[in-house]
């Protein structure tokens, strides 16, 4: 089917309404942050956690240089989210009902995009990402494991998220897993929940291993 060619106009709007759209991603908390009580200020944004990503990813490449191809990675971290615009931030911890909003994501993802002329490239990458079914959609979910797992430590290290106050019950059977294992700094809950995506002998193994029980970014006295 041939690509129906736009007028300046039409692509002037089509761009102005994308970027409009997805920028709510701006004002959309992390709801993660809010179940483990972090206490802040401001707490870091959708759009934050994929600049996040997208710089974790950038500099892993830059100091390994796997053979892999980093424009579609980035193009990967930057777009997978974006479901989030319309069905919003959603944890492993919600209720069973809100977690079958999931299922609509890639429903989300085609509205969101449905303007655009390359929207089954991106939608092809996105489902990539999910299927986890090439090298790139690989290296992309471990960026984006591990820039949540950076996050914990940043906001440990700061003291803006303590055990004494992980008040929330949906979070209260993932803290019991690891009371037995004598945990109290709640960075460690992701950072060893999280190595099961860091199997392989790699920088992401090492990093993970690298900020677990440390404060590594602690103010200094």
């Amino acid at each position: 089917m041939a690509i129906k060619l736009k007028n300046d106009d039409e692509k002037i709007k089509t761009i102005l309404d994308f970027y409009k759209l997805t920028t709510k991603l701006k004002d959309t908390v992390r709801s993660g942050w809010k179940l483990w009580g972090v206490k802040r200020e401001r707490l870091e944004s959708v759009a934050e956690h994929i600049f996040g990503t997208c710089m974790l990813a950038l500099a892993i490449w830059s100091e390994t240089l796997p053979e892999i191809n980093i424009s579609e990675v980035l193009t990967m971290l930057a777009l997978h989210e974006t479901e989030e615009i319309i069905i919003g931030d959603i944890t492993i911890h919600d209720d069973p009902q809100k977690l079958k909003l999931k299922e609509q994501g890639q429903k989300a993802v085609l509205k969101i995009f449905e303007n655009l002329v390359a929207k089954d490239a991106y939608f092809k990458l996105i489902k990539e990402f999910d299927e986890q079914s090439t090298p790139e959609a690989i290296f992309a979910k471990k960026c984006d494991k591990l820039e949540c797992d950076l996050m914990a430590r940043l906001y440990s290290d700061e003291g803006s998220v303590k055990k004494e106050n992980l008040k929330d019950e949906r979070v209260a059977d993932a803290v019991k897993k690891f009371e037995k294992k004598d945990i109290t700094d709640v960075a460690d809950y992701f950072i060893i929940a999280d190595k099961k995506y860091f199997t392989d002998d790699d920088i992401f193994k090492k990093i993970n291993k690298h900020i677990e029980g440390k404060k590594i970014w602690a103010k200094k006295k």
